[in-house]
């Protein structure tokens, strides 16, 4: 059973980014942690309970911190998307 990032769905979850005005990158990393369609909406709606932690989309975006998590912009939290994590 492929992953959810590689059907022809999770592509089309993750090229919507420019349209809900975020960054492709975060698309993707919700995309590898969801099961499907219905998990990848609720986890960029931010209801991620029993889904996947916060910790765990900026640790995939920004290679654990190796790349500042103000790069990347998330919906209306913009580039302040993993504040509560500081």
């Amino acid at each position: 059973m492929a992953k959810f990032n590689e059907t022809l769905s999770g592509q089309i979850f993750i090229d919507s980014a420019a349209s809900r005005e975020t960054s492709p990158e975060i698309m993707e990393a919700i995309a590898f942690f969801a099961r499907n369609s219905e998990e990848s909406e609720a986890i960029w709606q931010g209801d991620m309970a029993g889904l996947v932690h916060l910790n765990d989309i900026w640790e995939n975006v920004t290679g654990n911190g190796g790349v500042d998590a103000t790069r990347f912009v998330w919906g209306s939290a913009g580039d302040q998307w993993a504040a509560e994590l500081a």
